[in-house]
């Protein structure tokens, strides 16, 4: 794996924008915080040619990372889903089907919590409606979560910025 250099460190959010066919020669600007889309160009010529023009980029890129820091992974774990059901993000319910010897599905019903782990990875706690009871399993779903979540730190990134695989 290819790890992140300072080079793309220090262009975090920048990237370049080489148009021949439209003579269009400009570093942009390009950040997405708590849904809004935040973009800006810098061309060359307005600025003084390319390096002026990658300085300038980066001084509003840090205007904007100190006025909208990144969102922290637990902010991030605890947003609630268009698709979410039961309320709290990261808990569902769900069953699991079966099928006894003479042919018959039964399901069993369970309480389920997810959060990620310091690897990115997804990790999961399930209880089951028959062992502890609905409210009970739903509970404790919820408990493991919460327990789960005190071990989340640092920044959201959708993915490992810089990796090659």
């Amino acid at each position: 794996m290819k790890k992140t250099t300072s080079k793309s460190k220090a262009r975090y959010g920048i990237s370049r924008i080489d148009d021949d066919i439209q003579n269009s020669h400009a570093w942009r600007v390009s950040l997405r915080r708590y849904g809004k889309m935040y973009v800006k160009n810098f061309p060359d010529k307005k600025c003084g040619g390319k390096r002026k023009a990658l300085q300038q980029a980066k001084h509003y890129r840090d205007e904007l990372l100190d006025k909208y820091p990144p969102m922290t992974r637990k902010h991030f774990c605890s947003i609630i889903r268009s698709n979410n059901k039961t309320g709290i993000s990261g808990v569902y319910s769900y069953s699991k089907p079966y099928m006894l010897r003479d042919g018959t599905v039964k399901e069993c019903w369970y309480w389920e919590a997810n959060w990620p782990n310091a690897s990115h990875q997804s990790v999961s706690a399930r209880f089951s409606v028959k062992q502890f009871g609905e409210n009970m399993a739903k509970k404790m779903a919820i408990q493991a979560r919460e327990r789960g979540l005190d071990s989340v730190n640092g920044d959201f990134w959708a993915s490992d910025r810089g990796v090659v695989i």
